[in-house]
């Protein structure tokens, strides 16, 4: 009874959820009436004893539910198979007619019970049969009947493992009423009453075996072991404290301690079952702690979907797939059973599916598992939602450090634009004068001129030179300005041959260069020295450019020189963040006891494997 009354309640819980998957609302009603039935049976006994008569009421029910046992066992079996079935016609009319008959037979008992009917003249020999006794018959021939193909061995195993079940049910009903004025034998009477359970146990595992088998056995297994408790309890234990004067107040506390322990019992019992029973290596929690250890540091979804994927093998012992994306066809499974599978869910839409193979032997997957299942792909999601969020997050930083360096680069042609007309004219002018007296020297002035604009033209649209590119523009730059300052200027260009194949950005050290003239031989009217430095070493790259002007007058709230200066160093800061983040640096000091201000970079190693 206890089974029955708990297989109503989950089904009923689980029909709310989903529809069943076999036999529609008629196998979900068809186990309520059990329920109902034992429960009417086991009330009418317990009223009958207490009041030494039995309730007409309890007998009548008791005769009608068979009646529709009957009739939803044959429509379980017939929505299940209705596909398949050859004289699909001629099954809907034998069922149409049971669905006409049901009514008046049961109105009928209820009358008879009930005094609203004589008593039908029926022979006490009369074989009457019992009424889910025809029901199993018919659903016995709709399953001989179906041409339904068998997926796998397993599920033909299944389906004839039911179908004798059904026939024996058949017989045993029919043995049991073929002569009412005998008295059936003990044995037949609990076969007719383990019949119906067997079958509900049967077809609740083998085909509706994701709904609550599992939570059904761990239930009832509880309920048992809390009634041999509480009767052994009953039986040894309540003689010896009647004895006491205050007997029920200790009864009462003594039971107390066994409602306590009841939930401890229950987590052990699950636990013992789920691995001993059920096949199940890992707890909730522990299933949980487990994807979690192992998606850990994942750093693209591919990456995260194949970590889950071999913890999701490990944790329910089968094929697992995690499928991002619009949802595929599902492939082909073990042994053509029906796999698992719960929904990847971001933002409230399904991103994807995970995917488990049904196991090629058992214990199958039941409630549980689907529910871990469930639990571990919000689990995923999750992880999947914040690695995308941090994707997002990135390429966002790089659009804008993208969007910066253009910037900078439209600075840095604007600054050209601002800086090269100012040196062209004073070159031009250096050119004018160098002619008359020495053309040779003006010739050499004028090709080391159109270098340095060929460089900057050439440059302008490429962000990445190599260090010795950079250093022979440098040099032009200054052949043409030594020309305009003469002796004043004094040019010293040193750097270590491994250091000029570095690639570095376009324009730095030539900003840096015009930045010295400008603040040096331009402002000081003794000799002017412009001093550059290149190195390697184990910690990156450096380059120094020095000179002895009078330095910077001014700085801005960073710290960088007020006007061009300060502007063309800004830009130059501003690539380097772009590029390399934290990694380089921009940093300008002055030896007051030399006299001289060193502007210097220096770039990470990393700087080397630039490409253009």
């Amino acid at each position: 009874m206890v089974s029955y009354v708990l297989m109503s309640v989950l089904c009923i819980r689980e029909y709310r959820v989903r529809r069943t998957r076999w036999g529609g609302g008629a196998y979900c009603f068809l186990i309520v009436t059990f329920g109902v039935l034992y429960l009417n049976r086991m009330i009418g006994e317990a009223v009958s004893i207490a009041t030494g008569h039995s309730i007409t009421f309890f007998e009548a029910l008791g005769v009608a539910c068979p009646v529709m046992v009957m009739l939803l066992l044959f429509h379980t079996f017939y929505n299940s198979e209705k596909e398949y079935l050859p004289g699909r016609r001629a099954w809907k009319v034998l069922l149409g007619l049971c669905y006409a008959a049901a009514p008046v037979c049961v109105i009928g008992v209820l009358g008879f019970y009930l005094g609203f009917f004589p008593r039908l003249p029926i022979p006490e020999s009369a074989p009457v049969p019992e009424p889910w006794a025809f029901g199993a018959a018919c659903a016995a021939g709709v399953l001989s009947s179906s041409r339904r193909p068998a997926a796998s061995r397993i599920e033909l195993r299944e389906r004839r493992l039911i179908l004798a079940l059904c026939i024996v049910w058949a017989c045993i009903g029919l043995l049991w009423r073929m002569n009412r004025g005998m008295q059936p034998a003990p044995g037949l009477l609990l076969a007719n009453d383990i019949c119906p359970l067997i079958f509900l146990f049967l077809v609740t595992y083998y085909v509706e075996r994701l709904t609550f088998f599992d939570v059904l056995i761990k239930k009832g297994v509880m309920a048992s072991f809390s009634f041999a408790l509480l009767a052994g309890y009953f039986l040894w234990l309540m003689p010896w404290m009647l004895r006491f004067r205050w007997s029920f107040l200790v009864w009462t506390l003594s039971v107390w301690p066994i409602v306590l322990i009841q939930p401890w019992l229950y987590r052990r019992l699950s636990a013992w079952l789920d691995r001993l029973w059920l096949g199940r290596r890992f707890s909730p929690i522990e299933a949980s702690e487990y994807l979690l250890d192992g998606l850990q540091g994942a750093i693209g979804e591919a990456e995260l979907a194949g970590l889950a994927e071999q913890r999701l093998r490990d944790i329910f012992r089968s094929e697992a797939e995690v499928i991002l994306g619009p949802v595929g066809q599902a492939s082909s499974p073990p042994d053509g059973g029906e796999p698992m599978q719960a929904p990847i869910c971001l933002g409230g839409e399904q991103a994807g599916t995970i995917r488990v193979q049904a196991r090629d032997h058992n214990p199958r997957f039941l409630s549980e598992d689907l529910a871990l299942l469930t639990s571990l792909a919000g689990i995923f999601s999750f992880l999947l939602e914040n690695l995308r969020l941090r994707e997002r997050r990135l390429e966002h930083e790089k659009r804008e450090r993208e969007l910066v360096l253009h910037a900078n680069r439209s600075e840095l042609k604007a600054l050209r634009a601002q800086v090269n007309p100012h040196f062209l004219f004073n070159a031009l002018n250096t050119i004018a004068s160098l002619i008359p007296r020495h053309p040779d020297r003006a010739e050499k002035t004028i090709e080391q001129l159109a270098e340095v604009f060929r460089y900057t033209l050439r440059r302008s649209d490429r962000e990445w030179v190599t260090l010795e590119e950079e250093l022979d523009a440098v040099r032009a730059y200054l052949d043409v300005e030594k020309e305009r300052f003469g002796d004043r200027l004094v040019v010293r260009v040193t750097g270590a041959e491994e250091a000029a194949e570095v690639w570095i950005p376009a324009m730095l050290v030539q900003t840096l260069v015009e930045n010295a003239v400008k603040h040096g031989a331009g402002v000081i009217r003794t000799q002017a020295v412009v001093e550059i430095e290149a190195g390697v070493s184990a910690s990156g790259i450096s380059v120094v450019v020095r000179d002895n002007g009078p330095g910077f007058p001014a700085t801005n709230k960073r710290g960088l020189p007020a006007g061009n200066g300060g502007y063309g160093l800004r830009n130059i800061r501003e690539r380097l963040q772009g590029h390399y983040g934290d990694a380089a640096s921009l940093h300008i000091d002055r030896d007051g006891a030399l006299g001289m201000t060193a502007v210097a970079i220096r770039l990470p190693r990393t700087a080397e494997a630039r490409a253009q």
